[in-house]
């Protein structure tokens, strides 16, 4: 079983080097895709751009940019369609996405993935998968690009619910009949400030992304402290801490900060977050810790304890046919341009046999 799951892993990364400058840019083009169709279905307000193929040419665009203008695609998408909502309140987000934006292009521009991911993987339940993985490949400097996902999904979680209650606002105002018209603008103004004050209070003061972001930063920091020890196994020992940090933080988190968590769905949505990350760094490198191998070595300066973990890369053996042919074909052969088409009969092929035999004694 191991064997056929390592035969099988060993084809699809020779399947991928073979044809990476296909697939690299059909996964490019999936992952903008998903991401375009995950903000319109989120905050669609502009039909047009909600439309199929729309979302195919910014996915289209998206495929040949790099990571950092995808982000600032979808970020424009984003704004549009605030703005078509709500004109005064895209100012308020343009200007908290210039921020967030000038921190990732200035801090961690590669990974502008990272960004995108957080508020979809928000939508699938699974947001944990970022820090696991993080956790395995990257630096705490993606700290920075994560912290500004979870502030994209909560901002336009509750920029949503200020939308849907401007519309009510305004509806209201539009029906009040006994309200003069100069009267009933000042006050409508006034109202829609006050909303708006009152997005950015709710911004500021949003324990879930605050326990979010906290509980995000310890993960990829403990797991990268973790995966630099000389232990074996250490990649799957540093996910199962990760996951381990990750239930106990949002369960401490938010009894101490009384916030209204979902225990239930973080315990789960953690245990599928940690199978994909296991299934992620299987992919990625695997190692065969029973030939571990331990050298020391020195030279002028220093003396070295080296630790070597073979990894496992198992030959695909390729699959040849072979052409098979009897001794007799070259005595048929002559005998059949000898006699033409007509059929052999049996003495025919009794001499024929016996010719054979003789040309093997020779």
């Amino acid at each position: 079983m191991i064997v056929t799951i390592l035969e099988l892993r060993a084809r699809l990364m020779r399947f991928l080097q073979r044809f990476q400058i296909v697939v690299e840019p059909v996964v490019k083009f999936i992952v903008a895709f998903v991401v375009f169709r995950s903000i319109n279905n989120a905050i669609g307000h502009e039909t047009h751009l909600m439309s199929l193929p729309a979302e195919l040419l910014l996915a289209f665009l998206g495929t040949f940019v790099p990571p950092v203008i995808l982000v600032l695609l979808g970020a424009l998408v984003a704004l549009v369609h605030v703005y078509v909502a709500s004109p005064l309140l895209a100012i308020l987000v343009a200007v908290l996405m210039v921020v967030l934006y000038c921190f990732i292009a200035r801090f961690s521009g590669k990974y502008g993935y990272v960004v995108l991911a957080v508020p979809v993987l928000f939508l699938l339940k699974i947001p944990y998968v970022v820090p696991l993985v993080l956790g395995l490949v990257a630096t705490p400097m993606t700290i920075i690009p994560t912290a500004c996902g979870v502030i994209v999904y909560r901002m336009f979680t509750v920029i949503s619910t200020a939308v849907e209650l401007e519309a009510a606002l305004v509806w209201g105002q539009g029906n009040a009949a006994n309200v003069a018209a100069e009267g009933g603008t000042t006050s409508m103004i006034d109202d829609i400030l006050t909303l708006y004050i009152d997005v950015i209070d709710r911004l500021v003061a949003d324990k879930q992304m605050i326990i979010t972001i906290a509980v995000f930063s310890v993960i990829i920091i403990v797991m990268y402290l973790m995966r630099r020890l000389s232990i074996d196994y250490v990649f799957a020992i540093s996910v199962a801490v990760g996951a381990i940090f990750c239930i106990l933080g949002f369960l401490f988190a938010g009894i101490l900060l009384d916030t209204d968590l979902d225990i239930t769905s973080v315990v789960f949505g953690t245990i599928g977050s940690m199978l994909v990350a296991l299934v992620f760094q299987f992919f990625r490198m695997a190692l065969d810790y029973t030939a571990v191998e331990r050298v020391q070595f020195e030279d002028d300066d220093y003396y070295y304890y080296v630790k070597a973990v073979p990894k496992i890369n198992l030959t695909v053996p390729k699959r040849s046919v072979k052409k098979i042919s009897t001794k007799a074909e070259p005595a048929f052969s002559r005998l059949r341009e000898k006699e033409g088409a007509r059929a052999i009969t049996k003495e025919e092929r009794y001499a024929m046999g016996e010719e054979l035999g003789e040309e093997n004694e020779e």
